[in-house]
C-alpha cells in the first residue's frame, strides 16, 4: 500500500475541510450568529495533525469572503521568552489612531504602552487584568458588523499571552465579536482550559473537540473508495489524524530527499516543532527513535550517554512538549506521539552517531531479553558485516515475524541464508531456515510489491527480478510439498495461474507454473497428471525457454507412463533427455526439479543408471546452495538408483543424507522414505542376522505416517521388501496392505508390480493360500505399463507359485526369464535375487546339474557387489528366512524373550517386552493386569537402567536384542 499519490498541499487544504464536515459546518454557524450580532468564543481542540490549522484557514476565508474584520495570529515555540507577541501581531490591524482616540484614555495608553510600543521591540510590563479591559474594549470598539479574532496553536503561547486570553474568555464582548482559541489538549495551560471548560458549562464557548477521521471520512481525504483494502490499516497507523494519513507516503520514501520532504512537503510543520529542540533534547529524542516503539528512561539514558538524572529531566521536558509520551499500558515505558514524528528523527540523526546508537541499543535489548524480532531490527542498523551471531539473531527474528511481519522476515532469512557459513555442520541449520522463508514469502504476495527485496531473494545467482516471483512461488511450493501438503500446494499454484492468465503473462510463466503444478499430481496420485503434463508442453512450446521445453517434455513423459502409453513416454524422454543435456549449470541450478522428474521417470522405465546421472547432476549443482531445498529430494531419488544397481554403500550415504536434510526442513515422508532406503542397504550389505539392519528398519516403521502421497507409498514398499528379507513374511504382508488393501491403490501403479511380487513372494514362505492370486495380480498390473522389468515382476511372482507347486523346471526357466530382464534394465540387485532363486529351483529341478554353476555366479556377483546378504547364503538356507524370527513390531502373537536384561526385573521385563512393540501405556497395563500409573513408574525405571531416553529407543533396543536373539 501507498499513499505516495495524494494530491498536493494547496488541494489537500480544500479538501480537509470537506473532510470534517461537521465541524465545518459548526464554524461556519459562529460565522452566521456573528453576523447576525451575536458573538462568542470557540476552542477548538485537536491532536497534532488533526487538521486544526486547515479549519481555521477555511473559516478565515469565508469570514473575508462575507465582510467581516479578520484578526489572526499564531504562537511559535520560539516566542516563549517574548511576553504578548501573538497578540501583538493579531491586534497590530486594529490599534489605529481613530479607534486608539476612541477609547478611554486610560484602556489607549495601556494599549500603546503594552502592545503598540512591542512592535518596536520595546514594551512595559503590564498587569494583565487592566490589559485584558483595554484589549476587550478595542475589540468591542474595533468590531464594526462583525469581528473574528483567531488564535492557532495557542498552546505555545507565552505565559502572559494565556493570562491575557484567559481574563478574555470570562466575559461576554458587548459587540460582535468571535474569538477562536486553537490548541492541543494536552499541551495547553491548565488554567486557560479550566476557564473555557467553565464557560461551556455556561453556554458561553462553543467547544469543538477534534475526533480521529473514520474510514469514509479517510476515503474522502484520500480520494480513494472506502472499501479499499489497504484503507483500515493506514488509518490505523495514522491514528484517525489527516496530517499523519497524508505523511505516510512522504515518510516512507524520506530517505531518498530528506531536506526537499522536510522542508517543502506534508511534514513541514512537524519538522519545524523538531527543529525547536535544544540540544540534549534533540539528542534524547534521537535516542528514542533509535531504541523504537517503546523505552524506559534508563533506556534512553544508556543509549544517549547522558547520566540518568539529566536524562529524566530531558524526558520530562519532551512530555511537556508532547514530543514522547506515556504509554498506557505500562506507565514506566515511554513512546512517541506518532510514528511519523519517531521516522523523521531517526532519519534526520547522523549515520554514523546512529549505527552506534543501534549497537548500544541492541546491547540494552539484550539485557532485557528483548524478542530476537525487536534486536534484529538493531542489528540491520548497526553494521553492514555481520557476526555470526548477529546472523543467528536475524534467523530467529525471521522466523518469529513469518507472518507478523513476513517483508521483515524474508530480509532477515535471507541475510541470514547468504551470511551463515555454509559447512556441513551448518547445513542443516540453514535448510531449517527455508519452511519460514517460504511461509513469509507467501504472505509477502511474493514479494510482487518490493524491488529490493526481489533482488535480494534472486542475490547471487543470474536471476533477474521477473524471474525471483517464479523462484518465490516455486519455493512456497516445494515447501508445501515438502510437508505433505499437496492439496495447499495444488490451491496455491491454481490462484497463481487463475491471475497470471487474467494479466495475459506471458507463456513461459504460465508452463513453469502449470509444470510445478504436474509435480504436485505426480507427487499426490492425482490422475490430473497426464492432462497437466500435456498442457505445459503447449505452453512451452508457445514461448518458452528451453528450460522450461525441457522441464515440460520430461513431466510429459511422466505424465504418458502414468496414462500407460509407454510408446509416447519413450518418444517425451528422449527428447527430454537430448533438451536436458544442452542446459548449462545455471540453468540446471534454477530448475533443478526438472532433472528429478526426468530421474523419476528414468526409474519407472527401468533405467536406474540413467536415472542416476540425472539425480547425480542435480544434486551436484544444488549443492552449491547449502540451503537448496530440492537436494533431499534429488539424493533421494540417487539413493533409489544406486540401490536399484546394487551400489549399496553409495545408496546408503546418499539415503542417509537425504533423511538428515530431510529431517531438519521437516519433510516426514521423505525422510521415512530414506531411512526405510537406508535399512534395505544395510539388510543387503550386512550378513544375516544383522542388528543394525533390524534396528534402521525399526526406526522408518515408526516413522511411518499414513499418507496418500508417492513417498509413503515407496517407504511402504521399501520396508515391506526389507522385512520379508529379515524373515517376517507376515509383517511384509500386514505392511503392504495398509496400501489400500488387496488391490494396493495407494502405490502408484508403476511400483504395483514389484508390491504383488512382494505379496505373492511373503505368501509362499508365510505358507498363506492367496499365493496364486497375488501372482494374477502382478500379471494384471503388468498389462497397464508393457516394461521389461515389469513383466521380470510377473514372471518371479509366476515362478513363485511354480515353486509352491514343485514344478521346479518351469519356475528355473521363469526366475532366469526374470534375471535376464532385470540385468537388461540394470536392476542388479533383483538380477541377483533372480538367479539364486533360480539356482535353488534348479538344484530340484530335473536338471539339478545346472545349480552348482547358477550358484557359483550368484555368489561370485554378490560378492563382487559387496551384498553380503546374499554372499553368506547356504545353498540349502531360504532366501526370505536368512534372518530367522526377525522384526516383530506388527506381528500378532506371543512376544519372545529378551535376553542380556539382567539389570531389569522380571516384571521390569515384561513390561519392557510389551512396550517394545510400541504399545500405549494402557495397553500394556490391560495386557500385564497393572495400573498405567504402574506401567509408567516401571517405564522411568527401565530407562533409566538402560540408560535410554524415550520409548522409542526402547523398541529400537529391544528390536536389536530379538533380531540378535533370533539369529543366535
Amino acid at each position: 500500500m501507498t499513499i505516495a499519490n495524494v494530491p498536493q498541499s494547496a488541494e489537500n487544504e480544500e479538501r480537509i475541510p470537506s473532510v470534517r464536515c461537521g465541524e465545518t459546518l459548526q464554524l461556519l454557524g459562529a460565522l452566521r450568529e456573528l453576523q447576525n450580532g451575536r458573538g462568542g468564543i470557540v476552542e477548538l481542540l485537536g491532536e497534532p495533525g488533526s487538521g486544526k490549522s486547515r479549519l481555521l484557514a477555511h473559516l478565515t476565508s469565508a469570514a473575508r469572503r462575507r465582510g467581516v474584520t479578520v484578526l489572526d495570529g499564531r504562537c511559535y515555540p520560539s516566542e516563549l521568552d517574548d511576553p504578548l507577541h501573538v497578540f501583538t501581531r493579531a491586534l497590530s490591524g486594529a490599534m489605529t489612531p481613530d479607534l486608539l482616540d476612541a477609547l478611554s484614555r486610560e484602556h489607549a495608553e495601556l494599549l500603546r504602552a503594552g502592545l503598540c510600543a512591542r512592535l518596536g521591540g520595546r514594551g512595559a510590563e503590564l498587569a494583565p487584568l487592566p490589559l485584558s479591559q483595554a484589549v476587550h474594549a478595542l475589540l468591542s470598539q474595533a468590531a464594526g458588523d462583525g469581528l473574528l479574532l483567531v488564535l492557532d496553536d495557542f498552546h505555545w503561547a507565552d505565559p502572559q499571552s494565556l493570562e491575557l486570553a484567559d481574563h478574555l474568555a470570562r466575559w461576554a464582548f458587548p459587540a460582535p465579536v468571535l474569538l477562536v482559541l486553537a490548541h492541543r489538549p494536552r499541551q495547553a495551560s491548565p488554567s486557560l482550559l479550566s476557564t473555557l471548560a467553565q464557560g461551556a458549562e455556561q453556554g458561553r464557548v462553543l467547544r469543538l473537540d477534534l475526533p480521529p477521521l473514520s474510514q469514509e471520512q479517510a476515503a474522502r481525504l484520500l480520494g480513494v473508495r472506502a472499501d479499499t483494502s489497504w484503507l483500515p490499516s493506514a488509518l490505523r497507523r495514522s491514528g484517525g489524524h489527516p496530517l499523519y494519513l497524508l505523511a505516510q507516503g512522504d515518510v516512507s520514501s524520506l530517505g531518498s530527499r530528506p531536506r526537499d520532504r522536510l522542508l517543502t512537503g506534508l511534514l513541514a510543520p512537524l519538522a519545524a516543532e523538531l527543529a525547536e529542540l535544544d540540544a540534549a533534547e534533540r539528542l534524547v529524542a534521537e535516542s528514542a527513535a533509535v531504541l523504537g516503539d517503546r523505552f524506559s528512561r534508563d533506556e534512553l539514558s544508556a543509549v544517549s550517554e547522558l547520566p540518568s538524572e539529566e536524562t529524566c529531566t530531558v524526558v520530562h521536558s519532551l512530555i511537556q512538549l508532547d514530543v514522547l509520551r506515556p504509554l498506557r499500558c505500562s506507565p514506566s515505558q515511554l513512546g512517541f506521539r506518532h510514528a511519523v514524528l519517531r521516522r523523521m528523527l531517526h532519519d534526520q540523526a547522523d549515520r554514523c552517531w546512529r549505527s552506534q546508537a543501534h549497537r548500544r541499543a541492541l546491547t540494552v535489548l539484550n539485557r532485557r531479553a528483548a524478542s530476537a524480532s525487536e534486536r534484529a531490527v538493531h542489528i540491520e542498523l548497526s553494521t553492514s558485516s555481520f557476526t555470526p551471531q548477529d546472523l543467528e539473531t536475524l534467523a530467529r527474528a525471521g522466523q518469529e515475524a513469518e507472518q507478523s511481519s513476513p517483508y521483515d522476515a524474508v530480509r532477515w532469512l535471507l541475510t541470514a541464508l547468504h551470511g551463515l557459513p555454509a559447512s556441513e555442520q551448518s547445513g542443516g541449520r540453514l535448510l531449517r531456515l527455508v519452511p519460514p522463508l517460504a511461509r513469509a514469502l507467501r504472505a509477502a504476495n511474493y514479494l510482487a510489491d518490493d524491488d529490493a527485496l526481489r533482488t535480494r531473494l534472486t542475490q547471487g545467482s543470474k536471476l533477474d527480478q521477473d524471474d525471483a516471483y517464479r523462484a518465490a512461488v516455486q519455493l512456497c511450493v516445494t515447501v508445501e510439498c515438502l510437508h505433505g501438503r499437496f492439496s495447499e500446494a495444488a490451491e496455491l499454484l491454481a490462484a497463481e495461474l487463475t491471475d497470471l492468465r487474467a494479466a495475459q503473462a506471458d507463456a513461459d510463466l504460465l508452463a513453469q507454473l502449470t509444470i510445478y503444478r504436474g509435480i504436485v499430481s505426480a507427487l499426490s496420485g492425482d490422475d490430473r497428471l497426464p492432462v497437466t503434463a500435456s498442457q505445459a508442453l503447449v505452453l512451452a512450446r508457445a514461448g518458452g525457454r528451453r528450460t522450461t521445453l525441457a522441464g515440460a517434455m520430461a513431466l510429459h513423459a511422466l505424465g504418458e507412463l502414468s496414462a500407460g502409453r509407454t510408446t509416447h513416454c519413450l518418444a517425451s524422454y528422449d527428447a527430454a533427455v537430448r533438451q536436458m543435456d544442452e542446459l548449462s549449470r545455471t540453468e540446471v541450478y534454477h530448475h533443478s526439479e526438472y532433472l528429478a522428474v526426468l530421474g523419476r521417470c528414468a526409474m519407472a522405465l527401468g533405467r536406474p543408471r540413467e536415472a542416476e546421472s540425472f539425480f547425480e547432476r542435480g544434486a551436484s549443482v544444488v549443492r552449491e546452495c547449502s540451503h537448496n531445498a530440492m537436494l533431499p529430494v534429488l539424493l533421494n531419488g540417487l539413493a533409489e538408483a544406486q540401490l536399484a544397481q546394487g551400489r549399496l554403500e553409495s545408496a546408503r550415504r546418499s539415503a542417509a543424507e537425504a533423511a538428515e536434510l530431510a529431517g531438519y526442513l521437516g519433510a516426514e515422508q521423505l525422510r521415512t522414505l530414506s531411512l526405510a532406503q537406508e535399512a534395505l542397504c544395510v539388510t543387503y550389505a550386512e550378513p544375516p542376522g544383522s542388528s543394525r539392519a533390524s534396528a534402521l528398519t525399526e526406526q522408518a516403521v515408526h516413522a511411518l505416517r499414513r499418507s496418500a502421497c508417492r513417498w509413503y507409498g515407496a517407504a511402504v514398499l521399501t520396508l515391506g521388501e526389507a522385512v520379508l528379507l529379515q524373515g517376517s513374511p507376515d509383517r511384509c504382508v500386514s505392511l503392504l496392505l495398509e496400501l489400500g488393501g488387496p488391490e494396493l491403490t495407494g502405490l502408484e501403479p508403476m511400483l504395483r508390480p514389484h508390491g504383488f511380487e512382494l505379496l505373492t513372494l511373503a505368501s509362499l514362505s508365510g505358507g498363506s493360500g492367496r499365493i496364486c492370486d497375488w501372482a494374477d495380480r502382478t500379471a494384471g498390473a503388468v498389462q497397464h505399463l508393457r516394461l521389461p522389468h515389469n513383466r521380470a515382476y510377473a514372471a518371479l511372482a509366476r515362478g513363485h507359485v511354480l515353486s509352491g507347486q514343485g514344478d521346479w523346471d518351469a519356475a528355473t526357466t521363469l526366475y532366469q526369464e526374470a534375471e535376464r530382464a532385470f540385468g537388461n534394465a540394470q536392476l542388479r540387485l533383483h538380477r541377483l535375487t533372480a538367479r539364486i532363486r533360480a539356482a535353488r529351483a534348479a538344484s530340484t529341478s530335473s536338471r539339478p546339474e545346472r545349480a552348482p554353476e547358477l550358484w557359483a555366479s550368484a555368489q561370485e556377483l554378490a560378492e563382487q557387489w559387496d551384498v553380503l546378504l546374499l554372499a553368506r547364503l547356504s545353498p540349502d538356507t531360504p532366501l526370505e528366512n536368512s534372518f530367522g524370527r526377525g522384526c516383530h513390531a506388527l506381528l500378532p502373537g506371543p512376544i519372545p524373550s529378551v535376553t542380556g536384561l539382567e539389570v531389569l526385573t522380571e516384571r521390569e521385563r515384561e513390561v519392557a517386552r510389551v512396550a517394545g512393540t510400541g504399545r500405549r501405556t494402557r495397553e500394556i497395563a490391560e495386557e500385564l493386569g497393572l495400573s498405567p500409573r504402574t506401567v509408567e513408574v516401571h517405564l522411568s525405571r527401565i530407562y533409566r537402567k538402560l540408560e535410554i531416553g524415550s520409548r522409542a529407543e526402547l523398541a529400537r533396543l529391544m528390536a536389536v536384542r530379538i533380531s540378535t536373539d533370533a539369529a543366535a
